[in-house]
């Protein structure tokens, strides 16, 4: 059974990698937990591979193999799968998918193996009345059977107040699916393709305020900005005025994801900066400090090259303040 990406997978992946905090509220509202968000999230390797009935080994990639460790050293494994499209297969890739995954973490204890099962949820992306809110599962073995429930949640089933009040962020690039069956319609009338953008210009608003007031880093604003320019333009491909409109909005000056590799730039040089001052101040106040003594530098490097404070903010995913008091530490340095 050989899986196939899409785009809509990579943005799920890329989210993982680069803003993992966001999968944090998301484990509260598919599992009932109330972790913090101050969690640290471990992924592990997502290639499995799974012996078929002729003997060869098949490679699976799941979506995310993870670990969350609580502030008390607690560790938990968990399994999230983004799938666009339910195709009838989900129950069992999800059994392959959790079985490897409880391999790789099986050890003996007194004569007897154990396995511990990630706690295991499919996205979906795309659902109608009949999609269930759980895949079932029996494992038989021993004239004894297990029975139990994989959630599922239905992106479609959260508005925008939803997703900001509960910090399901991570819906975000995928909300343009509440309106995929309207697209055609949506871009040959333009009071509704205007309502459209104006829902973009909100989303784009509201990410920019979760950034101002601390609750979400820059870089992930600007993350979720271009991952939801990328679904849409993959999703609304064949309705050009759909998507030229959000691709402006998703695409504009507020938020910026471009600026991506300039700030991760900056981040390895003050990573290297700051190894030095960690010998004599402690390795992790050093290396904070060389990141802002890193940031500084680009910051002022772009503005002696005539870039205003405005555009230097919006490279770097930052406030003017936040650059002018780049350029103030500079100044003092």
């Amino acid at each position: 059974m050989e899986t196939i990406n899409t785009p809509y997978d990579d943005a799920f992946r890329t989210l993982l990698q680069d803003c993992p905090e966001l999968v944090i509220p998301l484990i509260n509202e598919l599992f009932g937990t109330d972790y913090t968000g101050q969690e640290a999230v471990l992924s592990s390797a997502n290639e499995i591979f799974i012996r078929n009935p002729n003997g060869k080994k098949e490679k699976r990639v799941t979506d995310s193999n993870m670990t969350l460790i609580s502030l008390k050293g607690i560790s938990k494994y968990y399994h999230l799968e983004c799938q666009s499209t339910p195709d009838g297969t989900m129950e069992i890739r999800m059994w392959e998918y959790d079985t490897q995954i409880a391999l790789l973490n099986a050890e003996y204890r007194e004569g007897m193996l154990y396995v511990d099962f990630p706690d295991s949820a499919v996205i979906y992306l795309r659902s109608n009345p009949n999609t269930p809110d759980e895949l079932k599962i029996c494992i038989r073995a021993a004239r004894k059977e297990l029975k139990y429930g994989i959630p599922i949640l239905k992106v479609k089933n959260y508005t925008l107040e939803d997703i900001f009040e509960r910090r399901l962020w991570m819906l975000i690039p995928f909300y343009i699916f509440r309106y995929e069956k309207e697209l055609s319609q949506i871009d040959s009338d333009e009071e509704r393709l205007e309502k459209l953008r104006r829902e973009y210009e909100r989303v784009a608003e509201m990410l920019d305020q979760e950034c101002k007031n601390g609750r979400m880093r820059s870089v992930t604003g600007g993350a979720l900005c271009e991952l939801s320019r990328t679904v849409v333009e993959k999703l609304a491909s064949k309705y050009k005025n759909v998507e030229k409109e959000v691709a402006e909005v998703m695409g504009g000056k507020v938020l910026t994801y471009r600026s991506k590799e300039l700030y991760q730039e900056a981040l390895a040089k003050g990573i290297e900066q700051g190894i030095e001052q960690g010998i004599e101040q402690g390795i992790e106040q050093g290396i904070d400090k060389g990141i802002v003594k890193g940031l500084a530098n680009l910051a002022a490097g772009k503005y002696q090259r005539g870039e205003s404070v405005e555009k230097i903010a919006d490279d770097l995913l930052m406030t003017t303040s936040e650059v002018e008091e780049l350029l103030n530490h500079q100044k003092e340095a």
